[in-house]
This record gives structure tokens, C-alpha cells and sequence, in this order.
């Protein structure tokens, strides 16, 4: 069983610096490919669905839409959108792909029409 886990372990370790590596770099949108790839790998967990419920509830009552900060989380440098927002990177870049693999889910053509934008 150890062995399974630490399988996983590894594999959400590669994953987050994958994201990391990729959303470093301001306009993360010319990797289009490679944001769809970690989308598709992406596991999402019951408590990643709360969170995500819980960020948008917070987003509505600072009256900000949620597509305009996950696109800025994708197109600003680091110190831009911490700055900008007030808020870590890193942590809204994990929910923007939460986002992202609700959406594609859900509604593929909004999924396609988010990514095509930039």
C-alpha cells in the first residue's frame, strides 16, 4: 500500500512543478497544449470542489468574476498578480485548474473559447 501512495504522492509532486514551470512564465496562454495536457491529468477531489465553491463565493463578494482572475493568473508575471490581487500565486494558479477541468467537463466550448482568448 506504501508503495501506492507514494506513487501518487509522486506523481501530484511532478504534476505541481509541471504547473509551476508553466504558469512561471507571464502569458502561459502560447502553451495551450500544455495547460490542456495538465488539465486532462488533473484528478479533481471532493475537496477541491469545496474549495473552488468557496474561492467563487469569495471572489462575488470582493465583485470580482472568476474568468477575469483565472485569466490574469495565466497571462501576469508572478509579482504582477500577487500585487494586483493581494493574493498567492500559487494557490489561485491550483484553483484555475480546478476551473479549467470543471469547465472542460462540463462545457467544452467555453472550455476551448477560455483557452483560444489570449
Amino acid at each position: 500500500m506504501n508503495n501506492v501512495i507514494d506513487f501518487i504522492s509522486i506523481k501530484k509532486k511532478k504534476q505541481e512543478e509541471q504547473i509551476i514551470k508553466l504558469f512561471s512564465k507571464a502569458n502561459s496562454f502560447k502553451n495551450r497544449g500544455q495547460i490542456d495536457k495538465l488539465v486532462r491529468e488533473k484528478t479533481i477531489a471532493v475537496n477541491d470542489h469545496k474549495l473552488f465553491l468557496a474561492f467563487i463565493a469569495y471572489l462575488e463578494e470582493k465583485q470580482i468574476k472568476p474568468s477575469k482572475i483565472f485569466k490574469d493568473v495565466l497571462t501576469l508575471p508572478k509579482h504582477k498578480f500577487e500585487q494586483q490581487y493581494e493574493m498567492n500565486w500559487y494557490s489561485i494558479v491550483q484553483l484555475c485548474f480546478t476551473f479549467l477541468a470543471i469547465l472542460k467537463e462540463n462545457d467544452y466550448e467555453q472550455y476551448e473559447q477560455f483557452l483560444s482568448e489570449h
